[in-house]
């Protein structure tokens, strides 16, 4: 009998984890928890995941909460081991680069227990960003490292992981595409628009200084005078607009669950995202996208000439804006697999 301890806090975790587990659950040898941290905790940031994903209620709900990152990471951290402690021979199963995922990594080292990470080798080489610390350092220290894609897997032979490191490393393909595959949109879409730029904005980086939220806002103002622009603002995202006293003329609604976030995507001619979930979705959708972060996460995006990264400038993304629909897109390219995540890390875990 395996135990998995499921450890999640944010929506593109609910998203994976809801593929995971019910693909584990066909085996009758494993039993599965779910502890979620508690840092996405509003019922449109995460019950609502629960409930349209059809995911069990979390065992346990940390509750940890509107803390700064350095604070959630160590009382995370804390009251994981303490879980941990009381589990024996559990399998921790963390994904991607979030506080929360850190988190149960050094919980988990702590309390001698397994670590198993999925979306392992994003590397976008730099260091002052919190994501990339946090992957890394996963990375690092667990076990088995799962990659969604082919350059993922490389990077992590070229540091030696599988040999100098002995994590072990598998080439698994994306559990967020399998979800795009699986999981059906919503059979109605709210918005009205038939021909709109779908927008998402909610890094730190670009939502905690004044000047790179102002200039995001601006862009948008005007790329929306050409085409509509619909932003599901998020809760942090909606605070630094009303802090800051900024003034979109875009529309804005209310943040969406996945289903109805698949179905508005589905229905948009373009994406603009500073979200690596939201790009690769974009991928996923067949639809041009801008990616506002200098250094984004999926690169092979890039390379498949279907998205543009851009620095948070207003000149930068009406630039990019302009070239978007001449982008010689290559959506047929498998950059994240066959859709068979789930089943390869399943099979993985039971044949350990």
């Amino acid at each position: 009998m395996k135990t998995i301890l499921h450890i999640v806090g944010n929506r593109p975790q609910f998203i994976k984890l809801a593929i995971l587990y019910k693909e584990l659950a066909t085996d009758h040898s494993v039993t599965q928890k779910i502890i979620h941290t508690g840092q996405h905790y509003s019922v449109e940031m995460s019950d609502i995941f629960f409930k349209e994903l059809d995911i069990p209620e979390p065992d346990i709900n940390l509750k940890i909460n509107s803390s700064p990152a350095d604070l959630f990471i160590a009382n995370a951290t804390i009251s994981l081991q303490e879980y941990f402690a009381g589990e024996d021979a559990a399998i921790v199963f963390v994904y991607g680069d979030t506080n929360t995922t850190l988190a149960a990594g050094i919980a988990a080292r702590r309390t001698g227990k397994l670590l198993y990470h999925f979306e392992a080798g994003v590397r976008t080489g730099d260091n002052a960003m919190p994501e990339e610390i946090n992957r890394v350092l996963t990375d690092r220290i667990a076990d088995v490292n799962y990659c969604c894609t082919s350059k993922n897997y490389q990077a992590m032979l070229a540091e030696g992981y599988g040999s100098a490191i002995g994590s072990r490393v598998v080439l698994s393909g994306d559990l967020m595409y399998e979800a795009f595959l699986k999981i059906p949109g919503s059979e109605k879409n709210s918005i009205k628009e038939k021909n709109y730029m779908a927008c998402t904005i909610h890094r730190a980086d670009n939502i905690l200084a004044k000047e790179k939220l102002s200039a995001i806002v601006n862009a948008l103002n005007i790329i929306h005078k050409e085409i509509p622009v619909i932003v599901p603002v998020h809760p942090h995202t909606k605070k630094r607009l009303e802090e800051y006293g900024l003034q979109p003329s875009f529309m804005i609604t209310n943040p969406m669950g996945y289903r109805e976030m698949k179905t508005f995507m589905n229905q948009s001619s373009y994406v603009i995202t500073d979200s690596g979930g939201a790009a690769r979705e974009a991928f996923f959708h067949q639809k041009k996208s801008i990616v506002v972060m200098n250094k984004p996460f999926w690169p092979e995006i890039m390379d498949a000439h279907c998205s543009i990264s851009c620095l948070p400038d207003t000149s930068e993304l009406l630039k990019s804006f302009g070239k978007l629909s001449a982008l010689p897109a290559d959506f047929q390219s498998p950059i994240f697999g066959q859709g068979n995540a789930a089943s390869l890390i399943t099979q993985d875990i039971l044949s350990a």
